[in-house]
């Protein structure tokens, strides 16, 4: 059994299963490298919008407190207002006037003895509220945390206070101003909402006085903090930077998340603003473009790998005809007769040596051997077949008279005229050495014929080329072995070698047919 090393009559295949695993494996590890990614600018993006919502909400309740003072301070200049010679009535009918204009729940004016008067009510004694006492005893303006108040004892609001001082600095009243609780809920509500963050206002005890969170009001905001894992930090040191009024942040856990927290203390008054934002709702927020992105990547892989496909599918076309091309290249060679120990590396080293000599034309000597072998096989049993061993006698000679470009044209002549007698007699011929050619001539009908064919190509060898205006002489002498059923090609080689040493000690330019 003759071993087929090559996958004749089959195309060769690689199997895309291992490039799908890696491709799948790829995807997935970009769709973590992108999540990865996006958490990543989550937690530096949580800090960012948390300030952010921060500066918004700080700014507006600051703004509206500020006015609140402007305002009261400016009216608190006119002698109008100040002035206790003036009836009440007509302080309490201008400031009535004012209060609708400028969005606040009442304008009031409270005389020396710290009596409130309101329109259409009658006067009342404000002495117990804390606020008041303090501005008659300090002649300090107060911004009260929110408080109920109103005639049903219900109605929340913040209270902005300053006092009425005669030009001798004597406090002859004050004004106050009552805030729209709502008023600060919705300016809570509106600045959190631009990046989904939470925000609360803390009282100056420390206690919540709105919150967009969810926090009741009233609830000691450390209660809060102590039911939450504080990162870097203890609620103690936070109640410490709170009181200090220094603006800061910090990191908790809770719920399942990661909360990042701004704080900063309102300018006037003793309120704190917190601002907080966890790190489900910011990564929530970016997860369709990362998405986008991890969808994009895995579309642009597949794409790849449709390419890639598609090249290595052409390139495997491109091998299956060089394969294709090597077994219609060994069929030639071996005259669609194989060697028994033939495979595909023999074929492969066999077109790296080269199938032809480059100066000659002729095959090389390992093409020779097989393809000789294979002709030797189909001999006709009644026809003479016959090995010659042809040498230059004078190549040397030749060089050194007319230098290597002469013995090259010397050994292309040779090379011409014996693969004359290549294609007449359906043989084969290479160049076995430097200057030694070895040439199988096939089914002569007897050794009559073939000693006509030896005296003519010896006849043919000897003779004189031109080249260059220079006569270069040509001789070789030659060796023969017949073939016989029996014999092999070494074998005959090594006969014919024989015979041309006989020759090459008898004159040269001759032949010599080999006997035992």
């Amino acid at each position: 059994m003759k071993k087929e090393h090559l996958n004749h009559g089959n195309n060769w295949h690689i199997s895309f299963a291992p490039v799908l695993r890696y491709s799948a494996a790829f995807c997935l590890l970009t769709l973590l490298v992108v999540m990865l990614g996006g958490a990543v600018l989550s937690f530096s993006g949580m800090r960012e919008d948390a300030e952010a919502s921060l500066a918004g909400v700080h700014a507006q309740i600051s703004q509206r407190v500020t006015e609140s003072i402007t305002l009261l301070e400016a009216l608190a200049g006119l002698p109008e207002f100040y002035d206790p010679k003036i009836p009440p009535i007509e302080k309490v009918k201008k400031l009535d006037q004012m209060s609708p204009r400028f969005g606040y729940l009442m304008i009031c004016y409270v005389d020396a003895d710290i009596t409130v008067y309101s329109d259409g009510e009658e006067p009342a004694s404000l002495a117990s509220r804390d606020y008041m006492q303090r501005l008659y005893s300090t002649g300090k303006r107060q911004v009260t945390d929110s408080f109920a108040a109103g005639a049903d004892g219900v109605t929340l609001n913040y209270t902005v206070a300053v006092p009425l001082c005669d030009e001798a600095k004597n406090i002859t009243g004050s004004l106050f101003c009552a805030i729209y609780f709502d008023e600060m809920v919705e300016i809570l509500e509106k600045s959190s909402k631009i990046n989904s963050s939470d925000a609360t206002l803390i009282g100056t005890r420390g206690q919540v006085m709105s919150s967009t969170a969810g926090l009741p009001y009233g609830e000691s905001i450390m209660n809060e903090l102590k039911s939450r894992r504080l990162i870097g930090t203890t609620s103690d040191q936070l109640q410490e930077k709170l009181l200090d009024e220094v603006p800061g942040g910090y990191w908790s856990m809770g719920n399942g998340s990661i909360t990042y927290t701004a704080y900063q203390r309102v300018e006037n008054t003793g309120w704190d603003i917190l601002c907080s934002i966890d790190f489900l709702t910011v990564f929530l927020k970016i997860l369709p473009s990362l998405l986008l992105v991890a969808v994009l990547t895995i579309l642009l892989c597949a794409g790849l790998m449709v390419i890639l496909r598609r090249y290595i599918a052409g390139q495997m076309q491109m091998v299956n005809m060089l394969v294709h091309s090597v077994e219609e290249l060994e069929k030639k060679i071996y005259q669609d007769e194989r060697p028994e120990g033939m495979n595909f590396d023999e074929i492969i080293r066999l077109t790296g040596d080269g199938l032809s000599d480059s100066l000659t034309g002729v095959v090389t000597r390992s093409v020779f051997l097989n393809q000789a072998e294979a002709l030797l096989k189909k001999t006709e049993p009644d026809s003479v077949s016959a090995l010659c061993f042809v040498d230059m006698d004078n190549l040397k000679y030749i060089n050194d008279t007319y230098g290597h470009n002469g013995g090259d044209v010397a050994l292309k002549s040779v090379g011409y005229i014996l693969r004359e007698y290549e294609k007449k007699y359906g043989g084969v011929v290479g160049r076995y050495g430097g200057d030694e050619f070895v040439i199988l001539l096939m089914n002569l009908d007897d050794e009559t014929e073939l000693k006509d064919v030896l005296n003519e190509l010896v006849l043919r060898l000897h003779s004189e080329i031109g080249s260059a205006g220079r006569h270069i002489p040509v001789q070789c002498s030659v060796g023969v072995s017949v073939y016989s059923g029996e014999k092999e090609l070494r074998q005959m080689i090594a006969d014919a070698d024989e015979a041309l040493y006989f020759v090459k000690q008898n004159g040269k330019g001759y032949y010599k047919i080999y006997h035992k």
